[in-house]
């Protein structure tokens, strides 16, 4: 009988050594299990940051020596009321993606004074196609608004502009950039373009093309738009206090530098 009873307390002795040699083992296993989990996180993570580089890094890693920028637009890409066709914020932009980049930029704009999405913008989408650019400024909406926030002008935009940029982001391989209207502080249609932005914005959300907001530009800014009045020579076309001054333009390149220089890839 005693024999029985040692041999039944070694026997738990063993189990309990048995079970507690297991447990460690699961722990250990467990730990070293998070520690590579973690490990491979941390990897994916470094990689997604490496393939995310901003649009300006990708244009200046690409194997091309030479870039194509597209603008495409009204009256402000055209570049009233710049000093010169050479310091309008188009080339003003070019000018700052050569010295970002360290590459020839070509400058390919299409712009036309008083034009909206439906009637020039869109009709244009094969050219932009074509010239296959490596980045696009697609600027629309200050004419379009002017016609109004009805359902047949405001849902024509939406819809035109929807078709355009969906054509250049799965047809070329360019960077697009949208913006937004343009206006004096105090100008006649700036409840209509606070519309026309917020689905200019919506537009870029939904294909992942970044949105400049020109809005921070000429909001209570009235410097930025105060012109003479005289003839311009350049445009061939009366001054008003609607277009931008050189200023403004000057700020509008900048604020689209500051983009390509900032906004990741998606």
């Amino acid at each position: 009988m005693r024999k029985r009873k040692i041999f039944f307390s070694v026997l738990i002795v063993l189990l309990t050594i048995l079970v507690t040699a297991c447990t460690q083992q699961k722990s250990s296993s467990k730990n070293t299990d998070s520690k590579v989990e973690t490990k491979q996180n941390q990897k994916t993570s470094k990689v997604k940051n490496i393939n995310k580089k901003a649009i300006l890094s990708n244009l200046k890693s690409s194997n091309k020596k030479s870039l194509t920028y597209y603008a495409l637009g009204d009256s402000l890409s055209v570049g009233l009321f710049s000093n010169t066709e050479q310091t309008r914020f188009t080339s003003l932009f070019a000018e700052d993606l050569r010295n970002g980049t360290g590459k020839k930029v070509i400058e390919d704009n299409n712009s036309s004074v008083g034009k909206t999405v439906t009637n020039f913008g869109l009709p244009n989408v094969q050219n932009v196609i074509v010239a296959d650019p490596d980045i696009v400024t697609i600027e629309f909406g200050t004419n379009d608004s002017a016609y109004g926030v009805d359902a047949k002008n405001l849902g024509d935009f939406i819809t035109n502009l929807d078709s355009l940029v969906s054509q250049v982001k799965s047809q070329t391989n360019a960077k697009i950039l949208l913006m937004t209207t343009w206006s004096p502080s105090d100008g006649k249609y700036v409840s209509n373009d606070a519309i026309y932005d917020r689905e200019i914005k919506r537009i870029g959300a939904k294909y992942g093309v970044p949105v400049v907001d020109l809005s921070t530009i000429w909001k209570n800014n009235p410097s930025v738009t105060k012109n003479d009045l005289g003839y311009s020579q350049i445009y061939n076309i009366q001054k008003d206090n609607f277009h931008p001054n050189q200023l403004g333009h000057e700020k509008i390149a900048k604020l689209l530098y500051e983009t390509v220089k900032n906004q990741e890839m998606k």
